[in-house]
Formats: structure tokens, sequence, C-alpha cells
């Protein structure tokens, strides 16, 4: 279960291509195992508890989750909130504060209670099934300037998963694996990603699938 992180993308310099993402790798590399890509462009985690509904049915082995980006990241105005400005045309007028707005409201669009009640949610969904968390990027500098606030964002967020979960720690995830968006994965990020989840995959299942590399 992911948001965009798990998606193909161009970017600035280059294009990852659907074979270069970590679920096709998984599946190339472990092609007895059904894997089942959940992926959102833009979820939230809560969007993401709406889709247990269906997927607890293939009555998974295990369960990857990736998301918390979207949920963490500090904005000038909350969901409503942007709901009410398209509604009155006031997107060019809240363009000259949003800036200083990000750096001193720091809205989320989802907070660290029901980031946490909604992980939980999921959790339940798959009872008695092994469940990992994939933890939030590492932040660089360049990124905390341009979005003041994110790197405390994204540790209290990564620490709640971390608590709830098995916890799969990116903290230091190498930069030159992610975009200049400062938050997606070019080709290298795709491969280190899938490497991780390779282990887990071999730890949990066990060697049977170690002779099909």
């Amino acid at each position: 279960m992911t948001d965009s992180l798990s998606l193909p993308r161009k970017y600035d310099t280059g294009e990852v291509d659907y074979e270069q993402t970590y679920i096709p790798m998984l599946r190339k590399r472990f092609p007895d195992i059904l894997i089942v890509d959940v992926a959102m462009g833009g979820a939230k985690i809560t969007d993401l508890l709406v889709q247990c509904f269906y997927y607890k049915q293939f009555k998974p082995d295990l369960v990857f989750m990736q998301c918390g980006i979207v949920d963490c990241a500090p904005r000038s105005f909350s969901l409503l909130e942007k709901v009410l400005i398209e509604k009155f045309r006031l997107r060019k007028f809240s363009r000259i504060f949003e800036k200083k707005f990000r750096k001193f409201r720091n809205c989320t669009y989802t907070n660290k209670t029901v980031f946490l009640d909604s992980l939980l949610k999921i959790r339940m969904s798959f009872e008695n099934v092994p469940f990992f968390s994939v933890g939030i990027l590492q932040v660089c500098e360049q990124y905390e300037i341009l979005v003041p606030g994110i790197k405390k964002n994204v540790r209290e967020y990564n620490h709640i998963l971390k608590e709830n979960t098995n916890y799969i720690n990116n903290d230091d995830f190498p930069l030159d694996g992610i975009i200049s968006d400062f938050h997606h994965l070019n080709e290298l990020g795709h491969k280190l990603i899938f490497e991780k989840l390779e282990n887990v995959i071999n730890a949990q299942v066990g060697s049977d699938f170690s002779s099909k590399r």
C-alpha cells in the first residue's frame, strides 16, 4: 500500500519506467508470490485505510505500507481551508501569504492523532499478518529551507510508524536516490527500496526463493 512513491514518473533529469519501480522488480524476483500493489497518487493514510475494505479479502501473508509525507508535510492551509479558498476563488489572494503561513501555522493534512488512529485501523484490518511500514525518506537541508518544519514532522510521524509496526528505517537513505522534488524516488531509490523489501520477504518466507535470483 503506497501513495505515489511506488509509481513510475517523469522528472526533471530523467524518467522512471514501470519496470524500474520496486513493485515489478519484486514480482520478477519472486515469481511464485502474488504481489498486489495498492498505489494512489497523493494518498493520505486515511485514503489507504478506505482501501483495506477491499484488499484484506486477498488474505495476504505480508503487508507493506509506504506513506506519510502527504500526511505530515507542513502546509499553509488545512484541507477545509483549501476547499473554501477554491470555492470563493481566493487562490490569487492566498498565494501572497502562503510562504509565511506555512512557516508559522504548520498545518498538516493528517494530524498525529488521526495518523495513529488510521494506522492502527489498517493494522487491525490485516489481523495476525506481519505488517511492515517503510519509513518516510530522510529530509535534506534544501527541503527544510523550502518547507520549514518538514524535518521535525517526518521525525515525529516516523516515530509513530516505528512504535506501531515492523518498521523499515530510511533515516540513512541516500539523497542521490531521491529526485529534485525531495521526496520521490529515482531509479536508484527504487532499487534500494526493492532490496529492503526483498530482505524482509526472504526473512519472512524463508530461503525457498533464494535460487530464483
